[in-house]
């Protein structure tokens, strides 16, 4: 569903740079700004859900220990430094 078109305001130089890789995509400009608002929305709809689940797993008592977070993601690391 389309809603109605809003103008969004940029600096100068942002504007430019979004032009140059509308230009490099051969897409419009308002293309791409359309597509980057949906991504920075799909994005912080994410973190926002993330955070309330978390909230709500603290106020339930699911804590983690932090020696255990810190240990698994040592081990992550480490793993990683060996690829």
């Amino acid at each position: 569903m389309a809603l109605k078109a809003t103008s969004v305001r940029l600096d100068d130089e942002t504007l430019e740079r979004v032009g140059h890789i509308a230009e490099a995509m051969d897409r419009p400009r308002a293309w791409l700004m359309g597509e980057a608002i949906k991504q920075y929305v799909a994005r912080e709809e994410w973190a926002i859900y993330e955070i309330e689940k978390a909230v709500e797993a603290a106020d339930q008592g699911q804590l983690q220990k932090h020696s255990d977070v810190k240990a698994k993601w040592e081990a992550k690391k480490n793993a990683a430094q060996l690829d």
